[in-house]
C-alpha cells in the first residue's frame, strides 16, 4: 500500500500535468473502498474481480496458485490516445517504481 500513498503524496503534480491516477486490482469494490477510506486517496481504485484489464494486459502471475488469482505488479503510463508510454513491470510485488519517477514518465508526455 506504500505505493497508493506514494501517489497520492504526489496527486498535485499528476493533476497539474493534466493526468489522472487510477490502481487497478483484483479485490472487491468493498475492499478497494475501505483502502481508499483508510490511505485518504483522491484518486479511483478500480476492481477487476474477473481479470479483465488483467489478462488484455497479460498480468496474471505465473505463481498465482490454481486460478491464477494474483496480478504482477504494474505500473503503466498511458497517453490521451490510449496508447502505453511506458510500463515498469515486476514479479516481485515489493519493488515498485517511486512515484516521482511516475510524474517524470507523464511529464515526457508533453
Amino acid at each position: 500500500m506504500a505505493e497508493l500513498r506514494g501517489l497520492q503524496l504526489r496527486i498535485a503534480d499528476f493533476k497539474r500535468q493534466g493526468a489522472e491516477v487510477l490502481a487497478v486490482v483484483v479485490d472487491p469494490v468493498d475492499q478497494n473502498a475501505e483502502v481508499v477510506k483508510q490511505l485518504g486517496l483522491s484518486y479511483r481504485i478500480l476492481s477487476d474481480v474477473d481479470r479483465h484489464v488483467i489478462d488484455a494486459y497479460d498480468l496474471r502471475h505465473d505463481t498465482g496458485g490454481a486460478a491464477g488469482v494474483i496480478a504482477r505488479s504494474a505500473t503503466f503510463v498511458i497517453d490521451k490516445n490510449g496508447v502505453v508510454s511506458w510500463r515498469d513491470l515486476t514479479d516481485n510485488y515489493r519493488l515498485r517504481p517511486p512515484a516521482e519517477v511516475v510524474v517524470a514518465e507523464v511529464g515526457k508526455l508533453g
